[in-house]
């Protein structure tokens, strides 16, 4: 089956800008992309005149949580059984799809429940974006870790690691996450502490890349990512307190950076912010505006920085996620086409499947979003969804509309 979109204006993930364009999918992949008139239409297609539209590729968000809910108190996440989180994750997904994100990559869930909505996406039980499943987070013994119950693997020396990474690529994971440092969430975490040492890191990365698997590190403090740079992960999660020499590593190794400026916006700017535990607001102040910093210091030093979000955070809901490119505008630490390219062609690039999305180009996978409204005008215009006119993924069309009562606490869904 052909698809043809026409008369648009293509922004494709590249860089450029073509006014009057065609794209023409053939199934799963674009056949053809460019200038209207380059290619022939099939006289048999489904035909989209998108005159006065936009379109992108679609959005990649390279962290998120989705079996959280985005409740003030994340410790209440444990409260709902596994089995009905699955479920409610399963309804997320249609809303972080339906909002234009067409990839994911989960960066740690409880039980094992992030492998399991994947693969209900993949069989056609549910609709959602594309997702990386990483499993359960690895990590060393530490205070806090019981305050989410099943997402940590607790593994202490080279062998237990080597051991739980092994047990995360047994049930199914797309990729490996350890904790190289300490967490803002977690009660009694230390977000600048090192814990797992370089060579405990080094036999995940070892293990996953026999399986052709890359090693996320959630690592805020310096000593942390330069543990998990020498050790040879592929991402940096977060790092908000990269010192330069970090950052010099980063880059002089390709290790790209995970942005998540929006754990703290929505901490800071969600209209029910006082139900957010004592200990995540003080960090969440704290940490926000050295977060922003250094990003724009990381993108100075050479790092490449990708679109994530830590969507399921407090109050940070899935199929807002687009709100992460508003704040790299808005705060002054990109244009808007970089800022776009970050949460497309570089995200892709970052998860390693930047020879299947990222960039509507002939022969890669299908996956796109129709604006009404041009985002290099107007940024804040992605996080509206009245803006998003048609999401397709792999050439199909993605029907229904984001339920947004799931962003209330009135929902059964909700965080109180």
């Amino acid at each position: 089956m052909h698809t043809v979109l026409k008369g648009m204006t293509l922004i494709d993930g590249t860089g450029k800008i073509i006014k009057n364009a065609m794209i023409i999918f053939e199934n799963e992949t674009i056949a053809a992309a460019g200038p209207a008139g380059k290619a022939a239409a099939p006289p048999e297609a489904i035909h989209y005149d998108l005159t006065g539209k936009y379109v992108i590729p679609g959005l990649i968000d390279t962290h998120i949580h989705l079996d959280m809910h985005g409740m003030a108190d994340t410790y209440h996440e444990n409260l709902v059984e596994d089995k009905l989180r699955a479920i409610r994750a399963s309804l997320e997904m249609g809303n972080t799809i339906r909002a234009g994100i067409t990839t994911v990559r989960n960066a740690g869930s409880a039980h094992w429940i992030d492998i399991a909505v994947k693969k209900a996406v993949e069989d056609g039980l549910i609709v959602g974006p594309r997702i990386l499943a990483s499993g359960k987070i690895i990590c060393m013994h530490a205070a806090g870790n019981e305050y989410f119950n099943g997402l940590y693997h607790e593994a202490s020396g080279v062998d237990e690691n080597r051991k739980a990474a092994r047990e995360q690529l047994k049930q199914g994971a797309d990729l490996l996450k350890v904790m190289a440092t300490g967490a803002i969430m977690n009660p009694g975490g230390v977000p600048g502490a090192p814990q797992l040492d370089e060579d405990e890191i080094h036999a995940v990365v070892e293990e996953g890349r026999k399986m052709g698997r890359h090693t996320a590190a959630h690592a805020h403090g310096a000593e942390g990512i330069k543990n998990a740079v020498r050790a040879g992960v592929r991402t940096i999660e977060h790092g908000t307190l990269a010192d330069d020499e970090a950052l010099t590593m980063m880059a002089d190794q390709g290790v790209y950076l995970t942005s998540t400026l929006s754990s703290n916006f929505w901490m800071l700017h969600a209209n029910r912010a006082n139900g957010l535990p004592h200990f995540m607001s003080e960090k969440a102040q704290e940490i926000s505006q050295i977060r922003q910093d250094n990003l724009q210091r990381a993108i100075r030093k050479g790092v490449s920085v990708m679109m994530g979000t830590d969507a399921g955070t407090p109050y940070n809901f899935h199929g807002k996620n687009a709100m992460e490119v508003v704040q790299y505008v808005k705060l002054g630490i990109m244009d808007e086409m970089a800022a776009l390219m970050a949460a497309t062609k570089t995200a892709a690039e970052g998860i390693g499947l930047a020879d299947r999305i990222g960039t509507l180009e002939k022969g890669k996978l299908a996956d796109c979003v129709v604006l009404r409204q041009n985002p290099l005008e107007n940024i804040e215009s992605l996080s509206s969804l009245d803006n998003i006119y048609l999401v397709f993924k792999q050439g199909e069309l993605i029907s229904g509309e984001v339920d947004t009562n799931q962003w209330t606490p009135a929902s059964p869904l909700g965080p109180e």
